[in-house]
């Protein structure tokens, strides 16, 4: 192999980025192009707003946003909103692609104001006058919950608590949906229960973090009182439901794996370390314990487990993975 000081390394890579990105943008404009004459030729033949146009519009959207082109990407949206509210009214299902399309657009300017008012129209819209089914319906508040994630990072840090507090309220009800829906049995079920502790997890840090994240996380419904809750309650409160979430995770994830005592020995590794973060030394190390039992019964090498257990702070809440293996390499790489 050879050795390249790290300015070469740095510039060879940049130069083959923009070998790929240049060819690529190429490729998209030419499609671009090439939708743009299919769009204006239904146009023609059917007119302004036929939805036949739809499908064009929504390929010309994608592109747009592939090849930076926002602006456009706007213009398409806007036109593809009219068309569907025209044919199925305002409360038509077929706008769904489109809002989330424009959401996106607005994330992506860094205008967290408006795409606030357009999150909070889509939920209504999901909430109240949602037409389609429970699995797309779940599908659509899985969305809206990554982007008050997405906008926790990205927004001005005094909206922090409000994306927070959005992105808990809304996994609740996704979760508490699905339950009702039939929807337990699905994969997709296990990520909701993820997501919504991460969540309790991110509110936890927003909490010991204090200043106004902290103030705003612990003050108790209604708000014109007032009230703000202990940060030992609020934290307590937290790390109850969270592990009960784990634990639901727990029952599930023998479903969804080839081996039931590996899965269910991962699983306590994940509520270990939830008790960990929280200084639950006790019930960590009887969990620990558990899960080390199960992985020597499945065969796995003692040091290996070892390794993997003292090195458990550096397990990822957002990524609940149920192979030993995979923990093992993911916490391995994290170290090194």
């Amino acid at each position: 192999m050879h050795s390249y000081p790290k300015a070469v390394l740095f510039l060879l890579t940049c130069s083959m980025a923009n070998a790929v990105f240049s060819r690529d943008f190429a490729e998209i404009q030419a499609d671009i192009h090439r939708e743009e004459t299919k769009f204006r030729s239904i146009e023609t033949q059917q007119g302004n707003f036929s939805p036949r146009l739809l499908e064009s519009l929504d390929s010309l959207v994608k592109l747009s946003l592939m090849a930076n082109r926002l602006g456009d990407a706007e213009s398409y949206i806007d036109r593809a909103l009219q068309i569907t509210r025209l044919e199925g009214g305002l409360h038509t299902p077929d706008q769904y692609r489109f809002l989330t399309a424009a959401i996106e657009v607005e994330m992506d300017q860094g205008n967290w104001k408006k795409t606030k008012e357009k999150l909070s129209h889509l939920k209504w819209l999901v909430g109240k006058k949602y037409e389609g089914s429970a699995i797309d319906r779940v599908e659509l508040l899985r969305w809206i919950v990554e982007s008050h994630m997405r906008g926790f990072y990205e927004d001005k840090p005094s909206s922090g608590a409000e994306h927070l507090i959005n992105s808990t309220q809304i996994s609740e009800i996704a979760v508490i949906y699905s339950q009702a829906n039939g929807l337990t049995e699905l994969p997709a079920y296990m990520d909701l229960l993820l997501t919504l502790t991460n969540s309790y997890l991110l509110e936890v840090e927003g909490i010991r973090g204090g200043g106004s994240t902290s103030h705003r996380l612990r003050r108790l419904d209604p708000p014109e009182l007032n009230l703000v809750e202990k940060r030992f309650d609020a934290e307590q409160k937290r790390y109850e439901v969270g592990l009960e979430k784990l634990q639901m995770i727990k029952g599930l994830s023998g479903k969804f794996s080839r081996s039931e005592l590996e899965a269910r020995a991962m699983s306590d590794l994940y509520i270990a370390r939830w008790q960990d973060y929280f200084h639950k030394v006790d019930e960590r190390n009887i969990t620990l314990s558990r899960a080390r039992a199960d992985l020597i019964r499945e065969g796995f090498d003692s040091v290996d487990i070892d390794n993997l257990l003292n090195n458990l702070a550096r397990l990822p809440f957002d990524n609940l993975a149920l192979s030993f293996r995979e923990v093992s390499t993911t916490v391995s790489v994290s170290g090194d």
